[in-house]
C-alpha cells in the first residue's frame, strides 16, 4: 500500500475526520436542516460517469474549509480550501490539494497535487458565516502512482468536471466563521510592498552631504563590467563607488585604489582639486539583485589621498543608500538548482502558484527531475523581504518558509525542513522577480522515517506570477 500524505499532515487529519464524521446527512434531493436551512447537492463528473453525493460533510478549522460528498458506491470527492471566502481557489497550491479516493481506498487517493502532475481549481459563489452553508462550483485532475506489473510504478489520472455544491451545511470546529478577502486572482496578486525610491544619505565630518543627483550606470573598464554609483551635492561635491557587479551580499573592504576591477570609493571636492580614497573603511550590502540590479547598502570610510598629494583628510560615517541600477528590468526565467546529499538537483520544470493562508499569500514554488523521479519544494510569504530566515517543517501564522523533499514521488513520504536556512538577496516587488539560496535538512516530522537529506548550495531566481 502506497504511504501518501498530504504535506499538511494535520490537513490530512481533517480530512479523514470529514470522511467518517457522526453528523454527516444523507442528500435525498433537496431538504431541511435542524437549523432550518435548505440543502442543495454535491455533483460532479468522474471520468464522463455522473457523481451524486449521499452523504455530505462540511468542517471549518481556523480557516481551512474541507468538504466531502459520498456518493452511493462509497466513493468520495474532497475539497481543501484555506483561506475560504468568496473566491476562486488552485487546488494545487500545498494548502488546497484535494481529492478523489476509490470506495476501500482512502489510503491510495487521486490528487490534485502538483508534483504528480495534478490540477483543478474551486470557486465559492456564495458563503453565509452566520447561517454556515457554502455554495460553488469546481474542476480538477487526480493523479496517483500505481504498479507497472513489472516491479516499477506508473500514474494514472482522474477527471472530474462540472462539480458543483450547493448550500452544504459546514460545521465551526475552530476560529471565526467569518470569510476572508478574496484577491480576484485567486488569493493571489500583489505583495502589498513596493520598491524603495533611489537615495542617498551620509555625513561628511559630521555634516549632512545633501544630495541634488543620484545616479547609477554600468561602465566598461578594460574588459571589465563596473557600477558606477554617483551622489552629487549642490556645489558640485561628489561621493562615487565603483561597484564590481557579482559581489553579492556582504560586507567588503574598500580599496585605496581603483584598478578597474575592485570595489573602491571616491570623495571629490566641489572644485575637483581633491580625489580623496579610502585609506580604510567598508560597505556592507544588504541586498544586492544580479537580475533585479537592486543595491541596498551601508558604509563608511576615511578619505586621503592615495598619492600622498593632500594633506586633507575625510571622515565619511552613517552613509546609506539604495538604488537600481537596472531600472528597467524586466521578468526572467526561472531558475533553480540545488544538491542533495551532494549530488547535483537540476528541475525539468519548476511551478510556481499562489494560495492563501491565514490572511496571507503564500509563494508555493514546487520543482520536479523527471530522471530522478525526486521533487524540491518551497514555500514563502509572497511579501518577505531581504535577509536570512529560519525554515520551519509546518505552516502555523503563513510568515513560516518551508523547505519540502520527495525523494521517490509517488510512493514516498514527505521530507520537510527542520533545521534549514532560507536567505533573499533581492526582491523586485514591482515585477515579482526574487533571488535567493536556501540549505536545509528533510526530515520525518513525525518522525516514523529515520531517513534525513542534506539539501545544500540552494539557488533560485524566480519571477512570482
Amino acid at each position: 500500500m502506497k504511504n501518501y500524505r498530504l504535506w499538511n499532515w494535520s490537513l490530512s487529519a481533517l480530512i479523514a475526520f470529514s470522511f467518517f464524521a457522526c453528523d454527516n446527512e444523507p442528500l435525498e434531493g433537496e431538504f431541511i436542516t435542524d437549523d432550518g436551512v435548505e440543502v442543495g447537492g454535491f455533483t460532479a463528473s468522474v471520468n464522463g460517469e455522473f457523481f451524486e453525493a449521499q452523504t455530505t460533510s462540511g468542517q471549518l478549522s481556523n480557516g481551512v474549509l474541507l468538504l466531502s460528498g459520498i456518493d452511493s458506491s462509497g466513493n468520495i470527492i474532497a475539497l481543501t480550501i484555506s483561506n475560504v471566502g468568496e473566491c476562486t481557489f488552485d487546488l494545487t497550491s500545498a494548502f488546497n490539494i484535494s481529492s478523489f479516493i476509490l470506495n476501500g481506498q482512502i489510503n491510495d487517493p487521486y490528487l490534485t497535487t502538483a508534483a504528480l502532475g495534478g490540477s483543478g481549481t474551486a470557486t465559492i459563489d456564495s458563503y453565509d458565516a452566520d447561517a454556515l452553508t457554502v455554495s460553488g462550483t469546481f474542476s480538477f485532475t487526480g493523479v496517483r502512482e500505481i504498479s507497472d506489473g513489472a516491479g516499477g510504478t506508473t500514474t494514472e489520472s482522474i477527471v472530474v468536471s462540472s462539480g458543483v455544491f450547493d448550500s452544504i451545511p459546514f460545521s465551526l470546529i475552530n476560529g471565526s466563521a467569518e470569510p476572508n478577502a478574496c484577491d480576484p486572482n485567486g488569493g493571489g496578486g500583489g505583495t502589498g510592498v513596493t520598491d524603495p525610491d533611489d537615495s542617498f544619505y551620509a555625513l561628511v565630518d559630521g555634516e549632512e552631504f545633501v544630495d541634488t543627483d543620484f545616479v547609477s550606470e554600468e561602465i566598461m573598464v578594460g574588459s571589465n563590467n563596473i557600477v558606477k554609483v554617483t551622489a552629487t551635492n549642490a556645489a558640485g561635491a561628489q561621493i562615487q563607488f565603483f561597484i564590481p557587479p557579482n559581489l553579492g551580499v556582504g560586507t567588503y573592504d574598500f580599496e585605496p585604489i581603483f584598478n578597474g576591477s575592485n570595489l573602491t570609493v571616491t570623495y571629490i571636492s566641489a572644485d575637483g582639486s581633491e580625489s580623496l580614497t579610502s585609506s580604510s573603511g567598508s560597505i556592507t550590502f544588504n541586498e544586492f539583485g544580479l537580475i533585479t540590479g537592486k543595491i541596498g547598502a551601508t558604509f563608511s570610510f576615511t578619505g586621503t589621498d592615495p598619492v600622498g598629494g593632500s594633506t586633507t583628510v575625510i571622515e565619511v560615517t552613517e552613509g546609506v543608500f539604495n538604488i537600481d541600477y537596472l531600472p528597467s528590468s524586466g521578468t526572467t526565467e526561472n531558475i533553480f538548482t540545488a544538491s542533495i546529499d551532494g549530488e547535483d538537483y537540476v528541475p525539468n520544470t519548476i511551478e510556481i502558484v499562489l494560495s492563501p493562508f491565514q490572511g496571507k499569500t503564500l509563494v508555493n514554488v514546487t520543482t520536479i527531475n523527471e530522471t530522478t523521479n525526486q521533487s524540491v519544494s518551497l514555500v514563502f510569504p509572497i511579501d518577505i523581504t531581504v535577509g536570512n530566515f529560519d525554515m520551519s517543517p509546518f505552516p502555523d501564522t503563513g510568515e513560516e518558509i518551508i523547505g519540502i523533499f520527495n525523494p521517490d514521488i509517488g510512493t514516498s513520504i514527505l521530507f520537510k525542513s527542520d533545521p534549514g536556512v532560507f536567505t533573499v538577496t533581492s526582491y523586485q516587488y514591482g515585477n515579482g522577480v526574487i533571488e535567493g539560496s536556501f540549505v536545509f535538512s528533510a526530515i520525518d516530522p513525525l518522525g516514523n522515517n529515520p531517513n534525513v537529506y542534506q539539501i545544500t548550495n540552494g539557488f533560485f531566481t524566480l519571477t512570482i506570477p
